[in-house]
């Protein structure tokens, strides 16, 4: 793994996830959120429902830490967490941090979890590519497989157009977009709701970009990027049924790119690849997709739960269990 590229996205600058726009953004989802700070570490502590009057404490790729952070540091943090969970009916802390140490982190009764593991879905990608934007174009587009830059080419001549959505009607078009790609199958999109909220709360403060592709006035693809420091984040994609051999996806890539560049951010992060191991994985097509730009596999220590309840965590962990047996 790059130490250079985790150096970057590890930091509270750079990441939006950590922002006090994400948690506006949660706000407007309606999700309570804090700011938790100790010496050399804070995390943004999402509350989430688990069922009934029952929650879970998330802090999407944090909490943070400095590179002084020490053990005791971690230990006063998580006693400000679970004092909080004890308000708010939490039965666990899940994090995933960019910079933890497992040893360690074990000490405090976090465990990596488990398949069966209560609301098992609900983390951020364990693998992901990160494209080094430091270079030249030329040297970016001499980094993609010739296919990714012959169909980039290929969707210019064709005449696909690229345009920036900037009001609530192409919002709408991202989502009808995204309602014929879960229609083919092997993806389920979020809510309208969820994309109208991030587009006005994210967008407002100039950190989230959606790009429309177009044919003859007819918008084929859409994907939201977030820009926050120096880092870049493919947040979400969607793409329609027709003119799909013009290329319009490799196209929005290229775009989101070069505005990247634009803004000085150092790494553009597709944001989600499956392992290489992985060959039947669910994002196998998309992260074929993603590999093809080039870039940098990065993969991070994992997604940990402490568990404050620990004989309710294990109930719904079972519950979990069975309802995946069931599903075979």
């Amino acid at each position: 793994m790059s130490v250079e590229a985790l150096n970057i996205l590890a930091k509270k600058e750079n990441n939006v996830f950590q922002s006090d726009w994400w948690a506006d953004f949660q706000a407007g989802l309606k999700r309570k959120s804090w700011v938790v700070k100790g010496d050399n570490i804070q995390g943004l502590v999402l509350k989430y429902p688990l069922y009934k009057d029952k929650y879970y404490f998330y802090s999407p790729r944090g909490p943070i830490m400095t590179k002084k952070a020490k053990l005791q540091d971690l230990k006063l943090f998580l006693r400000k967490v679970e004092n909080l969970a004890k308000e708010e009916n939490a039965v666990f802390y899940r994090i995933e941090p960019y910079e933890l140490d497992q040893a360690d982190i074990y000490k405090f009764g976090f465990r990596k979890i488990a398949r069966h593991a209560p609301v098992s879905q609900q983390f951020s990608p364990e693998n992901t590519l990160v494209l080094d934007l430091v270079r030249s174009e030329d040297k970016i587009l001499a980094s993609m497989k010739p296919k990714w830059r012959y169909n980039i080419s290929l969707a210019r001549r064709k005449g696909v157009q690229v345009r920036e959505g900037k009001d609530l009607k192409d919002i709408k078009i991202f989502y009808e977009l995204t309602e014929e790609m879960e229609k083919r199958g092997g993806y389920t999109g979020h809510e309208f709701s969820y994309y109208k909220k991030m587009f006005e709360t994210l967008g407002k403060s100039d950190c989230l970009k959606l790009f429309i592709t177009e044919f003859e006035g007819k918008p084929l693809a859409a994907i939201l990027v977030s820009y926050f420091g120096q880092v870049a984040t493919y947040l979400h994609g969607a793409s329609g049924n027709e003119k799909r051999e013009l290329m319009p996806t490799y196209l929005l890539q290229w775009a989101a790119i070069q505005e990247a560049r634009k803004r000085h951010c150092h790494e553009y992060d597709f944001w989600g690849v499956a392992p290489k191991s992985a060959k039947n994985h669910p994002w196998a097509g998309i992260s074929r997709f993603k590999r093809g730009f080039g870039g940098e596999e990065l993969e991070f220590g994992g997604v940990y739960d402490l568990a404050f309840d620990k004989k309710y965590y294990r109930l719904l962990s079972e519950v979990n269990r069975f309802r995946k047996v069931f599903k075979k």
